[in-house]
């Protein structure tokens, strides 16, 4: 197991507990569920592409591991960031933003096992934007998950 493969696992299931969420593109058309992306958002290479065309998205991040010794599990942080471009002039964006967050982290707490192989630490961090950047909402979840690791080769002396 790699930390990509968390990550890839990670990713998959955003994108199963985000698939119902319905918001709007940054034409005002509704959408259901989000575009997943890891590690990075696409870079925008062509005149023609709009960085609006990204919404609704959700950010699957990797960025931070530690093990204490060899018995133990690795610890590895990761922060999901889901975003929202909502043209209404109600600026009520942050609802979406806030029940995404709230699927992530309902999902985890009630069942912290993720593909059979990775454990959700109870210690969630959970944050929506405090600035305002009407038509952009913005929200994030942290999750840390214990992830197994390969034990140290014994040398064999014979």
């Amino acid at each position: 197991m790699t930390i990509l493969d968390l990550q890839d696992e990670l990713a998959q299931e955003v994108g199963l507990i985000l698939k119902d969420i319905v918001t709007t593109d940054a034409s005002g058309e509704k959408v259901q569920g989000v575009t997943v992306h890891k590690q990075q958002l696409p870079v925008i290479l062509s005149n023609e592409a709009d960085a609006d065309d990204l919404f609704p998205y959700a950010l699957v991040e990797v960025y931070y591991g530690s093990t204490e010794h060899d018995e133990t599990p690795w610890t590895v942080s990761t922060e999901i960031q889901v975003a929202v471009c909502d043209k209404d002039v109600s600026n009520q964006g942050h609802q979406h933003v806030a029940v995404m967050c709230q699927r992530i982290i309902n999902r985890f707490c009630e069942e912290p096992l993720l593909a059979q192989k990775y454990r959700a630490q109870p210690e969630i961090e959970w944050a929506v934007q405090s600035e305002d950047s009407y038509p952009y909402f913005f929200g994030f979840v942290r999750i840390k998950f214990s992830v197994p690791k390969i034990g140290r080769r014994i040398p064999d002396y014979d």
